[in-house]
């Protein structure tokens, strides 16, 4: 009786129609499409493009500063590095604030390779909003923009501790 009763309350979860699903399967869709469209046409793995991309948006960052900014973790990075580097899409030099640390730029390389990355996002994106309308992705934006101020608002709260119940 009581996994009835548990499988008619996940029932009740529908999963995978919720936003939460259905925006991280797009998303995590998108993500695999452009991975394989720059392995593909550039030979440039996921985390490599990642890195040359924030770079392009802020070169000169710090190892540490580069995983917060990408959301990975530091140690994960140095081999994405090493490549990029022996690559010649990247170069370390050192932190004149701080010898110990290396600031990591992209090279000229890295920014003529910017203009493709940037095109196969658009065209990805052509082929994923095919037969939506821009009012429709406006509005998911939108939702989705609140659906995370909302999810950061929750997450800032004190979480209440339940009173567990003795018998």
């Amino acid at each position: 009786m009581a996994t009835q009763a548990l499988n008619n309350k996940l029932r009740q979860l529908d999963y995978k129609n919720s936003v939460g699903f259905l925006s991280r399967s797009a998303s995590k869709l998108l993500e695999k499409a452009l991975d394989a469209e720059l392995l593909r046409a550039y030979g440039l793995s996921s985390a490599q493009w990642k890195v040359i991309g924030a770079l392009a948006f802020r070169s000169g960052l710090n190892q540490k500063e580069l995983a917060d900014f990408l959301e990975l973790d530091s140690s994960s990075l140095v081999p994405v590095i090493d490549r990029l580097e022996e690559n010649q899409f990247v170069t370390r030099k050192p932190d004149p604030k701080d010898r110990r640390n290396n600031r990591i730029f992209i090279t000229k390389k890295s920014e003529s390779s910017i203009n493709s990355i940037v095109s196969a996002i658009f065209k990805l994106r052509k082929a994923a909003y095919k037969d939506i309308s821009l009012r429709d992705i406006e509005i998911t934006k939108k939702v989705l923009r609140k659906v995370v101020e909302n999810t950061e608002t929750f997450i800032s709260k004190p979480t209440r501790t339940r009173k567990s119940k003795t018998k």
